[in-house]
């Protein structure tokens, strides 16, 4: 205890101390607070060595060394907030980039924060001038820091069609990880969830591009805090966005890191915008290339033309560029496009990099490549400009450290926690109510059998902290029906073994479960059920089916792989559905888990099924209000669910010639994009534009009346399709284009009115640049992409964008 109060007493003492960065210093033009950014910027290169400068550009951290030959990293520089000098010095002599405090013991934010400042005060104290370092983490739906707040998993974000909602969300994980210490974070992900055996789709927002591109905006607005189009400067409340992972576009058999082959022509129409609308719109501060290749054979960390020509040189990006972890490494030792390490770090710094992470690997050879001529000193410069800017800009000079008391005011407060219920209610999509089995009316029930894998476990995602508390379904439904009504449970079968907690679980090798303890167990839950008025069946999947896959995460260590060959539930689960609708009980299932599932057999044979996806801290108050009619569920599917893997690709917007259909099967696709049911209903009048022909750069509106036919209020999400008649280049049958989340009370209408003209008229033409052609396009209207009406606008003429 002496020690940790040491250390807390050392840190105020920080924070207080009047230091020359925090109070300016006019003298020394880069500690003036108030001298403009460049000049700080430009007087700060001036004094720096080589090696000062290649040092900001590395990422130190405490993970041990990946090869027996890697440069030095910071392992062991810190222990209970006392700083190591003799680590320090061997691997921060020179500063970093950034800090990264990977504790395999997670550490709560308070704690966090007192080694983080340890280790910041010897940098900004012993190196030659004292540049501080950005602390990073990751922040997908909440920063990962013991006692966070965790959100609903991003593809449930992406489920709410909510960006308004998204960005208030990440507001308040911009407010907890700057209360952590943390000065950048490694999301929101701008990837598109395209092939769902592919393990880290539970990452991404959506399959639809425009979908991914405001969701990802509002993440971004709410991290960082700036408007739409302005540049970034923090106020000790938010931090660095960084856009990732460009691209990895739509892996090859839907395993992570596999080539993602297409042309450029679809790289551009498909999975580049939403990052230019980051970059544009969002102005991110950082953006991650992506660990595969792409163009043939071109690894995202070694293209220029990505990284170089695309990304500052098309859209005008300012920020720094931020590798995945080790995947400088990749380049030798994965994908052999450099011949050493030291190699590697050349090709990636010269293909537009500008920070290596999570340890140094290939950059620590920067120093003799500048000294040989293989880098320039004039593109060094300009990497390590890109750094300090950031750092200026996030303060780092004026506040170097963070307040563990404000870090255990705000990091899993209890506002975050209702809006954390919030996100998780709107997240929920009801795909299946027959006879109106759901909701339920406590008052009409003596017992309820819950059963299932993911009834009474912790179910978060990867990517996810330790929660100050998570509310298993089982939990939940107890709460909600009180002493009243009898609830039973049973595990039912297995998914993985051990199972244990969602950290485990992501490390973790699969196990698959035994035959004999699921057959035992399917017994016992059929028997469990027998007595119930109702059962409830919790499925889906875990951390361990469903992350992202990785070879060894450790030297020496396992191999944890995370995308799967079928659209399933995992294990025998639908061996315990089977023996569950035999005995023809009213059953409600609720799916959770990191991918869209097929789950024929809980189609087929259940009533009642809530998707849920990940739901974050409140999964059970979540799950359990929408079973009983607390919440009436909003949520629309963000991607398609395919009926079996065969069907695959399956995303909407497919070209007219694609998808001709299979020999004796049903070619339509399980549950179409868009698609969520409610529990009351809205009737759809006819669109209407208010003119039918503009020019190319004309606009027009369409609007439509919605009503609420039912006797409950409810949210509806009325969406826009577009699609061109005829055009240069081969369009989408259809494509999103437009939404709007609406409230309606019952028997209550509303007008929604769309916007059209360049921005969702034009398409990518035969010479990579936006054009809106003349001729007829549909204009579509609807409820999901599978159930619309359509007008028709013409525009008249050409004109390019």
């Amino acid at each position: 205890m002496k020690t940790a109060k040491a250390a807390f007493v050392t840190c105020t003492a920080l924070l207080a101390m009047p230091l020359q960065a925090q109070t300016g210093d006019k003298a020394v033009p880069y500690k003036d607070a108030k001298a403009p950014v460049s000049e700080r910027v430009a007087d700060l290169l001036g004094r720096m060595t080589v090696e000062e400068k290649v040092g900001q550009l590395i990422a130190q951290s405490t993970l041990p060394r990946f090869t027996p030959n890697s440069p030095v990293t910071a392992l062991g520089v810190v222990k209970k907030g006392v700083v190591d000098p003799v680590v320090a010095q061997r691997s921060l002599a020179n500063g970093a980039g950034a800090f990264i405090l990977f504790e395999t013991s997670p550490v709560d934010a308070p704690t966090g924060v007192v080694t983080q400042n340890a280790v910041q005060s010897w940098v900004v104290n012993n190196t030659r001038l004292g540049i501080p370092m950005l602390m990073q983490a990751e922040a997908l739906h909440g920063v990962v820091v013991k006692g966070a707040t965790i959100f609903p998993q991003a593809i449930a974000l992406g489920s709410t069609w909510n960006p308004a909602l998204v960005r208030t969300m990440f507001t308040a994980v911009a407010d907890e990880a700057s209360a952590a210490g943390f000065h950048q974070v490694l999301a929101p992900v701008f990837d598109l969830a395209r092939d769902p055996r592919y393990g880290r789709v539970e990452e991404m927002y959506s399959e639809d591009p425009y979908l991914v591109t405001q969701m990802g905006l509002a993440a971004v607005q709410g991290l960082q805090g700036n408007a739409p189009g302005q540049a970034w400067r923090n106020d000790g409340r938010h931090v660095i966005a960084t856009a990732k992972h460009l691209i990895h576009g739509q892996p090859e058999n839907g395993t992570n890191v596999g080539p993602s082959d297409y042309s450029e022509y679809t790289m551009r129409d498909v999975f580049l915008p939403p990052f230019e609308a980051a970059v544009k719109i969002g102005r991110i501060g950082s953006v991650m290339p992506s660990y595969n290749e792409n163009l043939g054979g071109i690894p995202s960390h070694a293209s220029s033309w990505l990284m170089k020509d695309v990304l500052r040189g098309e859209w005008g990006f300012t920020g720094f560029v931020n590798s995945d972890w080790l995947a400088v490494k990749q380049l030798h030792d994965k994908q052999f496009v450099a011949s050493s390490y030291g190699d590697a770090g050349v090709l990636g710094f010269n293909s537009g990099l500008d920070l290596e992470t999570p340890v140094p690997e290939g950059f620590a050879a920067l120093p003799a490549a500048v000294q040989s001529g293989a880098v320039k000193m004039a593109d060094l410069d300009a990497a390590v400009g890109r750094i300090l800017t950031a750092k200026f800009n996030a303060g780092l000079f004026e506040r170097p450290y963070a307040d563990p008391k404000r870090a255990a005011a705000v990091v899993g407060s209890k506002a975050n926690a209702e809006l954390a219920r919030k996100v998780a209610d709107e997240a929920m999509i009801l795909l299946k109510n027959e006879g109106a089995l759901l909701p339920l009316d406590p008052g009409k029930v003596r017992t309820i059998a819950v059963i299932g894998p993911n009834a009474d476990k912790a179910r978060l995602g990867t990517y996810s902290g330790t929660p100050p508390y998570f509310v298993t379904v089982l939990d939940g439904i107890r709460k909600r029906v009180g002493p009243q009504v009898k609830v039973v449970y049973a595990e039912g079968a297995r998914i993985s073994e051990p199972d244990r907690s969602a950290d485990s679980n992501r490390l973790s090798p699969f196990v698959a479960p035994s035959a004999e303890k699921d057959a035992a167990l399917i017994g016992e839950a059929a028997v469990v059920a027998k007595s119930a008025d109702v059962v409830i069946l919790v499925l889906g999947g875990n951390e361990t089916v469903s992350r992202e896959a990785f070879e060894a995460f450790m030297p020496g260590g396992k191999p944890s792989l995370g995308d799967a060959d079928t659209l399933e539930l995992p294990g025998r689960q639908n061996d315990l559905v089977r023996e569950i609708a035999k005995l023809g009980k009213p059953t409600a299932a609720v799916i959770l888990g990191g991918r869209p599932y097929t789950a024929l057999q809980v189609n087929e044979s259940v009533p009642a099924v809530l998707e849920g996806w990940y739901l974050g801290q409140e999964t059970g108050n979540a799950v359990a209000g929408a079973l009983f009619g607390d919440v009436n569920p909003s949520g629309r599917l963000p991607v398609t669910i395919a009926r079996n893997a065969g069907q695959l690709p399956v995303y909407y917007y497919r070209k007219p010639a694609a998808r001709l259909g299979y020999v004796g099967s049903d070619n339509r696709p399980l549950y179409p994009f868009g698609y969520g049911l409610s529990y009351t209903s809205f009737e759809y009048g006819a669109p209407q534009l208010n003119r039918t022909t503009i020019p190319a750069r004309g606009h027009a509106t369409v609007k439509v009346r919605v009503t609420n036919t039912g006797k409950r209020a409810g949210d509806e999400v009325v969406q826009l399709y577009i699609h061109p008649k005829y055009s240069g280049v081969v369009q989408p049958v259809l494509k999103l284009a437009g939404f709007r989340k609406i409230r309606l009370a019952p028997g209550k209408s509303a007008d929604v009115t769309f916007d059209i003209g360049p921005d969702q008229l034009s398409i990518l033409g035969k010479d990579m640049k936006r054009v809106v052609e003349p001729g007829a396009v549909d204009i579509m209207i609807g409820r999901n992409a599978a159930d619309t009406q359509k007008v028709q606008l013409v525009v008249a003429d050409t004109d390019g964008i």
